[in-house]
Order: C-alpha cells, then sequence, then structure tokens
C-alpha cells in the first residue's frame, strides 16, 4: 500500500510544484495580464490611499498604496508596451504586489484586516507567474510575513496582534497558497489543452491550405503545373533565357480524339492516360525542359535550346515521331495530337505571347489539318483578321449589311431565263467589298452559316415572288452549305420562307456541293427527301471538284447537275476538260439528270456546250451578278436566240 501511495505523493507534488509544467502564454497573454492586474490594481491601490490617508492613523499605509500606485504600476503599464520588457513589467507588478500586501499584514489597517486582503497575493503570483515561478514568488511573500510578525510585534507602528493570531495566519497563508496553486494548475492544463487544440488545428487547416494551394496551381490528376503555375514557370524561364543568351521552343500540344477515347475507357482510365502520358513525355525531356498542362486536353511544353534551329527541329520531330501507345483497362489507346510551335526570343519576347503564339500555331495545324505547324506572323495576320471579321460578319448579318445579287441561268435549247443564282455580298464600310470565298468559309467553320443560310432563303424567296410579273416562271436558286442540312431547323425554315413568300415550290432550286456525301449520307438523303416532297427542286453544285462516289451519286434524289466553272472555262482549249464536260453531260443525262455549265464567258465556249447537249448555261457571256433592281431591269430587256442548228441529243426525262 504504502509503496504505491508514496509515488503518487510524490507525483502530486511534483505536478503541484508545477516542476514539469510548460510555460504556455506566448507574449501578447503576457501583455494583457500585465495590463489588466496594473490597471485594476492602480485604480484600487488609488481608492484605498485616499481612503486611509483620510483615517488617521493609517497616513503610512495610505502613502505606500499610493506610492505602488504611482511608482510601480504606472512604469509596469508604460514598459508593457514592449516585448523586450515585460519580465520587468512583471517584476514591478510583483513588488507592488509585496509591498503593499506586506504593509497591510505589518500596519493591519482598519481593525487589523489588512491579513484578509494578503490572502490575494498567492492568487496574484501564480496568475502573473506562472505555477513554478509563482510558488517561488509566495514562498518568498510567506517567510518574509513569517519572519516579519513575530520580529516586528510590540512595534509602535505595527498592529498588536494577539499571539494566538500569527501562527493560524501562516497556516491559513499557506492553505490559501495551496489552494491558489491547484487553481492556478487546472487554469495552466485547460490552457494547455486549448493551445494543443489550436495548434492541431492550426496544423491541419495549414495543411489543408497547402493542399488547397497545390490544387490552384497544379493538375490534380498529373500533378502538372496548370495555366496558372506555368505563367510563373515560363516568365522566371524567359528571364533566365535572356540572361543566358539562349533560346526557347515553346509546344502546345492539343490531344486528338479525347472524348471518344473516354467513352470507351471511362474517367479514371482517362486519368490514368493522362498520367502515362506525362510521364512519357517528361522522361523525354529530362532536365531540359518543363512539362506542363494547361487544359483538360492540352499540354505545353518549354524546351531549353542551346541553338535556335537544330535542336529545335530535333524535338520537334522527337514528338511528332513518339509512340504514344499504352494499354488502359485491357483497351489498347495510341495518343495522336496536334502541336503548334515559338520560339523565344524570335517570335516572342515575353511568356504570355510565347504560349499564345504557340496555341495559334496549334489552332492553325488544326485547321490544316496537320501534325505539326511553326508559328508564321504572316498566319497570325489572317488569324486575326478571321476573327476580326468574324465579329464584324455576325453584326452585318444582325445589322442587314448584307445583299443578295442574282445572276442569270439560261436555257441552252429555249434562250430563256430559266432561274437566277442568289449570290451573298457583303460590302463593309471600313473593308470595302468582301469577296464571298473570303466570309463564306467564316460563316461555315463559326456556326454563322446557319443563320446566313435563313436570310439568304428568305430574302431569295421574296425577290423572286417581287419579278413573278414581269418574268413569270423565272425561278430562283440558292446555295445550300452542307452545314446547313445538319440544321434541324432547316425545313421548317424553308417552308417560313415560301408561306411568307407566296412563290410556288417549283420555282425554288436548291444547290448542293457534293461534297456534303462526306458526313453522313443516309442522314444527308433523308433530309433531300424532304426538300423534295415539299415541292422544290435540287442540284448538285461543283459537280467534278470532290471526291463523292458514283454509287451515292445514282441516289440522289436531284434534278440538276452543275458542271464547275474549272472545267468550263478552258472548254475550247483543253481536250481533258472536253472530255470530263461531255462524259458528265452524257451521265446526267443517263440519271435522269438536267445539266448547268457555270463560266461560260464566250461565245464558243457557250456554242460548245450547246453541241454537247447541255441544258443551262450560266456566266459572264449572259450576264454578271446584279443586284434585285437591276436583275429585274436586265430580265426585261434580255434577248438570247440559241445557235441555229439541231440538237445532238433528247431532252433528258424529269
Amino acid at each position: 500500500m504504502s509503496s504505491h501511495l508514496i509515488p503518487r505523493l510524490s507525483h502530486s507534488l511534483s505536478v503541484l510544484s508545477g516542476r514539469n509544467a510548460k510555460d504556455v502564454l506566448g507574449i501578447e497573454e503576457r501583455r494583457e495580464n500585465i495590463r489588466l492586474v496594473a490597471m485594476l490594481g492602480f485604480v484600487v491601490a488609488l481608492l484605498f490611499s485616499v481612503f486611509n490617508i483620510l483615517l488617521t492613523p493609517y497616513l503610512l499605509l495610505g502613502l505606500i498604496e499610493a506610492g505602488c500606485a504611482l511608482g510601480l504600476l504606472l512604469p509596469a503599464l508604460s514598459l508593457s508596451r514592449h516585448d523586450g520588457w515585460l519580465l520587468q513589467a512583471e517584476t514591478l507588478v510583483m513588488l507592488c504586489g509585496i509591498i503593499i500586501f506586506g504593509a497591510l499584514v505589518i500596519l493591519g489597517g482598519v481593525g487589523g484586516t489588512g491579513l484578509f486582503w494578503a490572502y490575494t497575493f498567492p492568487f496574484l503570483a501564480f496568475f502573473m507567474k506562472g505555477q513554478r515561478a509563482g510558488w517561488r514568488w509566495t514562498l518568498g511573500f510567506l517567510f518574509g510575513v513569517c519572519i516579519a510578525l513575530p520580529g516586528l510585534r510590540g512595534q509602535h507602528f505595527a498592529y498588536p496582534y494577539a499571539a494566538v493570531q500569527i501562527p493560524h495566519y501562516l497556516s491559513s497563508l499557506l492553505f490559501i497558497t495551496i489552494i491558489a496553486s491547484c487553481f492556478n494548475l487546472l487554469r495552466s492544463r485547460f490552457q494547455e489543452k486549448l493551445d494543443s487544440a489550436v495548434l492541431h488545428n492550426t496544423d491541419a487547416a495549414q495543411t489543408y491550405l497547402n493542399q488547397l494551394q497545390y490544387l490552384a496551381l497544379h493538375d490534380h490528376i498529373t500533378g502538372l503545373p496548370n495555366r496558372t503555375r506555368l505563367d510563373t514557370i515560363l516568365a522566371e524561364e524567359v528571364q533566365q533565357a535572356a540572361h543566358r543568351h539562349s533560346s526557347l521552343v515553346c509546344i502546345f500540344l492539343r490531344l486528338q480524339r479525347m472524348p471518344e477515347i473516354a467513352n470507351i475507357i471511362g474517367s479514371t482510365g482517362t486519368d490514368e492516360l493522362m498520367q502515362q502520358l506525362s510521364r512519357v513525355i517528361q522522361r523525354e525531356l529530362g532536365q531540359h525542359g518543363v512539362l506542363g498542362r494547361p487544359g483538360r486536353e492540352e499540354l505545353l511544353v518549354l524546351f531549353r535550346l542551346d541553338t535556335n534551329k537544330v535542336d529545335a527541329q530535333r524535338v520537334i520531330n522527337r514528338i511528332r515521331r513518339h509512340n504514344l501507345s499504352f494499354v488502359i483497362n485491357g483497351f489498347p489507346v495510341h495518343v495522336e495530337f496536334t502541336s503548334g510551335v515559338a520560339f523565344y526570343p524570335a517570335h516572342a519576347t515575353d511568356a504570355a505571347n510565347l504560349v499564345r503564339k504557340s496555341e495559334q500555331a496549334m489552332l492553325r495545324a488544326r485547321h490544316e489539318d496537320s501534325d505539326v505547324c511553326i508559328y508564321d506572323p504572316e498566319q497570325e495576320k489572317q488569324f486575326v483578321q478571321y476573327h476580326y471579321r468574324f465579329g464584324r460578319l455576325r453584326k452585318a448579318l444582325d445589322r442587314g449589311d448584307l445583299v443578295l445579287h442574282f445572276q442569270p441561268m439560261i436555257n441552252l435549247r429555249t434562250g430563256q431565263i430559266s432561274c437566277a443564282e442568289a449570290l451573298s455580298r457583303w460590302f463593309d464600310p471600313d473593308e470595302g467589298f468582301i469577296p464571298p470565298d473570303q466570309f463564306i468559309p467564316i460563316a461555315e467553320s463559326s456556326g454563322l452559316i446557319n443563320h446566313l443560310t435563313r436570310w439568304s432563303l428568305r430574302q431569295a424567296m421574296m425577290q423572286c415572288q417581287q419579278w413573278q410579273d414581269v418574268m413569270p416562271g423565272v425561278g430562283v436558286a440558292i446555295n445550300l452549305s452542307s452545314r446547313s442540312l445538319h440544321d434541324p431547323q432547316l425545313t421548317a425554315t424553308l417552308l417560313d420562307a415560301l408561306l411568307d413568300s407566296d412563290i410556288a415550290p417549283e420555282l425554288v432550286k436548291l444547290e448542293l456541293t457534293e461534297s456534303i456525301l462526306l458526313g453522313a449520307p443516309e442522314k444527308v438523303m433523308a433530309v433531300m427527301r424532304e426538300i423534295i416532297a415539299m415541292g422544290m427542286q435540287l442540284a448538285i453544285d461543283d459537280y467534278g471538284t470532290g471526291f463523292s462516289s458514283l454509287a451515292y451519286l445514282k441516289q440522289l434524289p436531284a434534278h440538276e447537275l452543275k458542271i464547275d466553272q474549272s472545267f468550263v472555262r478552258q472548254l475550247t482549249t483543253e481536250d481533258g476538260n472536253l472530255a470530263i464536260v461531255d462524259s458528265t453531260i452524257a451521265l446526267a443525262h443517263n440519271l435522269g439528270l438536267l445539266v448547268v455549265a457555270e463560266g461560260i464567258d464566250t461565245e464558243e465556249t457557250m456554242q460548245q456546250l450547246w453541241l454537247l447537249g447541255c441544258d443551262t448555261g450560266q456566266g459572264y457571256y449572259f450576264g454578271k451578278p446584279m443586284k434585285a433592281d437591276d436583275f429585274r431591269v436586265w430580265g426585261q430587256r434580255y434577248r438570247f436566240t440559241p445557235p441555229n442548228m439541231i440538237a445532238p441529243c433528247p431532252l433528258p426525262r424529269t
């Protein structure tokens, strides 16, 4: 029993004495404690000093209290403002306590009540100095009281305590000291736990903050720098390259077919693929380059070069030829990419422009269906002009700045005007006339083509209706882009335009290039059948320039075949063109199609086509594209007599 009691008692005394206690109070806490005790003590000491000075014979006690308040507590407040003087400030507060409470014990105060106020000192000592130092100050005070009370007993200035009071008071003061120590121990433990919890939470918060900062600067799949981090890295690399007088090559990679690959191997498989791919490229770069992931399907390579040309070409060829084949979830996956290349300092002298120009080169490579493209300033002009015109074209469509011109199409057998092709024309206030071959591709590649097509259909049919009173039966031909056939609103647009213009559907001819068959032929032919069912006619435009199959051609629900002008303009000078046109006319007639030849600029060409049996002609020989009002006037005056000879072949079936 005793063997267990002694160690426990020893441990309790050790804990109570604060031998292993930690100093948990920081600078700010110590400063606040000093200010709290000093200000409170200053007010109380002054109040009691006034009270004691006015009540004789306690003048000495009042002067001691006033002197300590002014001479010790005020300086302690002043010193507490500076971190390096906190210990001195604490010492002044403790000396003030010893002097005032010691004076209260010795002088007694009113009726000897000073003894009771001295019980406050142990609590003050532990509060200000902690467990270990608090014991030293309190025991020192207790030792001083033990000596002073018996030694000064009987002096005229000392309070006349009874002999029995002194040992009882000293015992009670020691007991109060133990109680104060226990209270401070509880406070210290609570403070330690609180600080430990705060520290733990702070560490956890710092960990989360570090993770957030990492994720803000890195791709969470591959761990590569993201676009934000790359901006900083590239700026540093450019600065170092400028200092070394060396070069950099920036390669912007856009991975191809990633949505299709992700659909096969899943999202986790895609993540694994990106991890393996980044490791392979990083291994190729070694210590000479930086790899980042600015976007989901994008990678950026920055490679340090010793020379501008030889090493650059080696890097480009390595990336172009690298076999990036992997096996993900049991599926073989080959990664292909389109790349754009820009050099520092040849193409850009700062990081932002270097990346922008490499990305611009990549976009150019995609447009040209190429694996790699090196930045070219001339391409940037075209790139900027493309986007500039895209914005202006959108505004022009919204404002109605585009107009339609009409070029006549002549029946070579009767000489009558059979139709007029509607051609879009754009006159920009800043650039002037912009040819269709420049703005139509912009519309087709940007999605504006559907808007342009709807406008063309409505305007062309309205004009056709207006010239019926002077040119009855003359129809209108309108070009349709292959993209327009994928517009789900196409048939509704056609019906609305027919109803608004109130013209017969057979007066409307829609011209489609043979390239429409390269996309989704079944879907395209289904749309074409819907158009035929509405009563409109279809013509295959620019025949001979595409790569359509004859198997598809014979299935097309078309009425006409339009021979491209590149064959017609040199019809009389090149035997090859003559053979192509002759065979095309024969093929079309055998398939039951009428034949239209565009690009007829001379009478000789017109006569040759008449001899070959061509049905309809179009070109400058008959008339250039004209504004709607000009075409109306021209049509009223037009007279044409076909060659006075027998047609070499019968009319095709309709």
